[in-house]
């Protein structure tokens, strides 16, 4: 490229002279293009960004889109540059035009986004995350994200805003994604509440501790931000929000490789194999599945409500007063079956249901509403067992329905508090952080 047609295409960016930019493409067509061989640079667009130029700035984008990805030799993109001299209005035409430019790599991995929560500029921080809101997850070299950033420059109104995005992000895995964030852990283990505890930011602390962070998060020496608190306002606060002070960790305590050279019991054997059924299924299997059992369960419960050859009636004649002899509390609404033919075929649809409840359960995608699912699938099946103990039409048989009453109840007791035992011993998450980096929206965080 000619140095002096160069020194023109530099002087007509820091003019901002789009007309002399015309003039230089008219004498050289192809002078946007010469930059492109050389990897760090300060393009037209650098310099006219730095300066404030909007109108030029729009125009090279217009002409050369690529030249707002390269870098210069000190490692900054043009936003940067924008950003760094406090034109606003220019970051915004460049994240307008192409809203991807608030996740662009700068040195030490800073985006825009970063930018911003440092010195606190959050009508930008609002308009980077509305039109990109994948940006927020984005961390620097040092594995601090947005949120780390505003609360170790003490950007408090760019952290409430963070905060509150999360809050109300209704995207899918939304809550998993907030809790995640909120305890993300940078490269010495601290997460934002350690940050906001080691700069004695109390504004910020007391924003945290009213949000879904992990008061027992252990930073890279094994310590909780309470075991770092030096402030005894500061421990006040953490103490009364539930933060406890961990224990000494003794040189014996179980890591994830004890975990896997250790023996699986039974019970570890069921719940991974119950995992690895659910994560082999297509989303149509699992559909066709549940769609299965949903009728086998509804057509299971309905034989309940009205089992082969009905059920007696209040004002039931002669078969009735016979059946009373041997019935003191009446048979109004009790099986006609005879006793041991009802208790075979009741049995067998019992076992189709509570297999078919179960299929339901397991095969329903993790999440909060699988959870809330539960109590009206046990209702339900607590349900379906005591309508057959009024049915039954002899003692023995009512009293097999409530033997199964109470096994069901018991059994689903024990596994309500050893799943979540075996599930973090199996699948703890401190244990397997080589998978959290880069887990998010299953994103390029980096």
């Amino acid at each position: 490229m000619n140095i002096m047609n160069n020194d023109k295409l530099n002087a007509a960016a820091l003019e901002g002279d789009i007309n002399l930019l015309y003039t230089l493409i008219q004498e050289d067509p192809h002078i946007l293009n010469h930059n492109d061989s050389t990897p760090f640079i300060d393009t037209p667009l650098h310099i006219a960004s730095s300066c404030g130029h909007l109108h030029f700035v729009t125009e090279i984008m217009r002409l050369k889109p690529s030249y707002a990805w390269k870098l210069n030799q000190q490692g900054l993109a043009p936003i940067h540059l924008a950003l760094l001299h406090g034109h606003n209005p220019v970051v915004l035409r460049f994240v307008d035009i192409n809203k991807d430019l608030v996740r662009v790599k700068g040195r030490e991995g800073i985006t825009p986004i970063h930018l911003v929560s440092q010195v606190g500029y959050v009508d930008l921080l609002v308009h980077f995350l509305l039109l990109c809101p994948d940006s927020i997850q984005d961390v620097n070299v040092r594995s601090e994200t947005s949120l780390h950033i505003a609360v170790r420059n003490e950007q408090y109104e760019a952290l409430q805003v963070l905060v509150g995005w999360l809050k109300i992000n209704d995207e899918k895995s939304a809550m998993d994604f907030e809790e995640t964030l909120l305890n993300w852990k940078d490269d010495v283990g601290n997460t934002i509440l350690h940050v906001s505890v080691q700069t004695n930011n109390l504004q910020a602390l007391q924003l945290l501790v009213e949000t879904n962070i992990d008061f027992g998060a252990k930073n890279s020496e094994n310590k909780t931000a309470l075991d770092i608190a030096a402030n005894e306002e500061i421990k006040s606060i953490l103490e009364r929000a539930g933060a406890k002070r961990d224990t000494p960790v003794t040189e014996h305590a179980p890591t994830f490789v004890h975990k896997l050279k250790s023996n699986i019991t039974v019970l570890d054997r069921i719940i991974i194999l119950i995992f690895r059924i659910r994560r082999d299924l297509t989303e149509d299997q699992r559909n066709a599945f549940l769609i299965v059992a949903a009728l086998v369960a509804t057509a299971a419960y309905q034989s309940a409500l009205s089992p082969p050859g009905g059920v007696y009636q209040a004002n039931g004649g002669d078969s009735s007063i016979k059946f009373m002899a041997t019935a003191p509390r009446g048979n109004a609404g009790r099986s006609v079956m005879d006793g041991g033919d009802f208790l075979a075929l009741s049995l067998l649809n019992t076992l189709a249901f509570l297999i078919s409840t179960l299929v339901i359960f397991v095969l329903t995608p993790n999440g909060k509403m699988r959870k809330i699912l539960f109590a009206p699938m046990f209702w339900f099946a607590n349900c379906y067992l005591y309508s057959m103990s009024v049915i039954s039409p002899n003692y023995a048989s009512i009293l097999v329905y409530y033997i199964l009453l109470f096994l069901l109840n018991l059994l689903t007791l024990v596994v309500c508090f050893s799943f979540p035992v075996v599930y973090k011993r199996l699948w703890d998450p401190a244990n397997r952080k080589v998978v959290t980096k880069n887990s998010m929206k299953r994103n390029n965080v980096w």
